[in-house]
């Protein structure tokens, strides 16, 4: 298959990640974050700045950020495991397709699809606070996406349950880096290797707020998770997806 034709294939993986996850994570972001702050705005009424002075500014910009985290989780899950577990594999290359590239074109292909619900939370979420930019919030979801969606995308190249490595080990790391980070000791070096999720918090109060972020942290987000993908693509190269 020439990659015009798998280039145009792409439209059903859109349709195929819209029914079989995207239609979740807007439910899910809409429970989460829409029903969460309306009923906050009707209540005060008059008196909601909808601007960052506003009391739950610091609460939208936690659940927005956490929104962007599980939507890249449940678009993740499986996207290379399942078709491995499930045997799909042998319909989807029975047929000269390169699985590289394939696969590839669908984690991008889920990253528009990532995009498009969270242009449509944050354009809900703008309606509530004017103050919450649009622009910003995508430009965070891209960056997490990279971040984590890389990480993920490895895991389930090298391992049949990703999404719940995945799970484990982005707060894993959190945690080992809270415990061991300060210390000056050889687990403190150790922890270095883990994914910088210690950088996520200040990364969306920053880029979700103002658009601007340190490019370090944004360099060492975007590199990890660039790192993984392309290690993933490796795998996928040398390997077998009969393994």
């Amino acid at each position: 298959m020439n990659r015009g034709r798998l280039a145009r294939y792409s439209l059903w993986q859109f349709r195929d990640f819209f029914m079989d996850r995207g239609i979740a994570i807007l439910i899910i972001g809409f429970l989460w974050g829409y029903v969460l702050l309306e009923p906050l705005r009707r209540a005060m009424g008059p008196q909601w700045p909808g601007d960052r002075t506003t009391p739950v500014w610091a609460l939208t910009l936690q659940v927005s950020s956490a929104i962007v985290s599980l939507s890249v989780l449940i678009a993740l899950n499986g996207i290379v495991s399942t078709d491995r577990k499930s045997g799909y594999y042998r319909f989807l290359f029975s047929k000269p397709v390169n699985p590289v590239v394939y696969y590839a074109q669908l984690f991008f292909v889920y990253m528009a699809g990532v995009m498009a619900t969270m242009l449509v939370l944050s354009s809900l979420l703008h309606t509530i606070l004017p103050s919450f930019s649009v622009v910003n919030y995508l430009l965070y979801t891209a960056l997490i996406y990279i971040a984590m969606g890389g990480i993920g995308f490895f895991l389930s190249v090298a391992t049949r349950y990703d999404w719940l490595t995945l799970a484990a080990v982005w707060l894993g790391a959190r945690i080992l880096r809270d415990v061991f980070g300060a210390q000056h000791t050889w687990r403190s070096k150790a922890v270095e290797l883990l994914p910088p999720v210690h950088k996520l918090d200040q990364v969306a109060n920053s880029l979700i707020g103002t658009g601007r972020a340190d490019i370090s942290d944004v360099v060492w987000l975007l590199g990890y998770g660039a790192l993984f993908f392309a290690l993933g693509l490796f795998i996928l190269r040398r390997g077998s997806l009969a393994d």
